[in-house]
């Protein structure tokens, strides 16, 4: 499995922020970088793991009273490119989203503060991608592991926190955002033309940071997830029931008669 598309996109997307900066040196091309992806696959490559055996942990414990039932599937390989970019693109939003809702509470939004509250939102955008977007990372860890969960009453199976992403899909969750680049920018136009400035700073690293977790951390965690204790016990637990052998004519056909002679 190859990353080559990602690492494209995520490499084109970075040359205007790397152009914009190339007069003040190689330190602000290395703090790009370091900054804008080292920092989240860093923070999530310590957390995510043991988010992943935390989690795990609470459903082998509180199954009985949860009245789903979790099970590992077969392993079928990562998951393909639609669905990397797919989940890129849900990070992108929940990071736009979540800024537009931190940053008024911090500064000023009007449209004479333009430029300290464009620079306070990407700050708080990494923060936002390094800290709480682990969760996002998590449910990607949980999903490509083979874990499920089965409810029996809807007869449904899917993986654990799959409703976190449509919430995010939804049109409502866009409001404070919208709110927020109209207050900044003034009018309908200049909040459009701030909203693409914001997204070609923040889309870098809302793929190649994860780009980098696929490649790097994930198979890893996936393999201490799998082989671990409770994984183990989980597979015991929801093993399919042995039926009783069937003979291999059923009903038994009558016994034969005799030939004369």
């Amino acid at each position: 499995m190859t990353y080559r598309k990602e690492y494209i996109l995520g490499i084109l997307s970075l040359m205007p922020l790397l152009a914009a900066g190339t007069y003040k040196g190689l330190g602000w091309l290395v703090t790009i970088i370091v900054v804008y992806v080292g920092i989240p696959v860093l923070i999530w490559s310590l957390v995510v793991d043991r988010l992943a055996f935390f989690v795990i942990w609470i459903i082998r414990h509180f199954r009985e009273s949860s009245g789903h039932q979790y099970y590992f599937e077969r392993p079928v390989g990562p998951p393909g490119f639609s669905r990397r970019i797919l989940r890129d693109f849900r990070v992108l939003l929940f990071v736009f989203v979540l800024s537009a809702i931190i940053v008024p509470q911090i500064t000023d939004v009007t449209p004479a503060n333009i430029a300290i509250v464009s620079n306070a939102f990407v700050y708080v955008a990494i923060f936002i991608l390094a800290v709480p977007s682990s969760i996002h990372v998590l449910f990607w860890v949980l999903e490509d592991s083979g874990l499920r969960c089965h409810n029996p009453k809807r007869v449904t199976i899917t993986a654990p926190g799959a409703w976190m992403s449509n919430w995010l899909a939804s049109v409502g969750s866009l409001g404070a955002f919208l709110t927020f680049a109209v207050s900044l920018g003034g009018s309908l136009d200049k909040a459009i033309a701030l909203t693409t400035t914001l997204v070609a700073s923040l889309l870098p690293s809302c793929i190649l940071a994860p780009t980098l977790f696929y490649r790097r951390v994930e198979p890893g965690i996936l393999a201490k997830v799998r082989e671990s204790k409770t994984a183990m016990a989980m597979a015991r637990m929801f093993a399919p029931s042995s039926s009783p052998s069937v003979p291999a004519s059923y009903p038994p056909s009558p016994p034969a008669t005799p030939r004369t002679q």
